[in-house]
């Protein structure tokens, strides 16, 4: 397991497998939501270029996630984060 704080439009997975969890802003409190959003968009392309067998796990209370992220999650749990309602995006096996 190796933990890593890396910009997430340049990070880079690096082996045949591996798992991607994040917590990113969520334009509330940290950016505007027109930031966030092009967060998740550029995340998403970067995500893109991911191997095959990658899980990518992604909490967000943004209720347009998908839409920026540019692709629907496999799977969707709602849950809390603190007081802040939110979704756990899960993309991959």
């Amino acid at each position: 397991m190796r933990f890593e704080v890396a910009d997430a439009a340049a990070f880079r997975g690096e082996g045949k497998y591996g798992q991607v969890v994040t917590n990113p802003p969520y334009g509330e409190r940290l950016m505007e939501k027109a930031e966030a959003e092009e967060l998740y968009r550029k995340f998403g392309v970067a995500c893109r270029t991911l191997p095959p067998d990658w899980r990518v796990l992604v909490l967000s209370s943004h209720t347009e996630f998908e839409r920026s992220f540019g692709r629907r999650a496999d799977k969707k749990r709602k849950l809390y984060n603190g007081m802040i309602k939110c979704d756990l995006f899960m993309y991959g096996k």
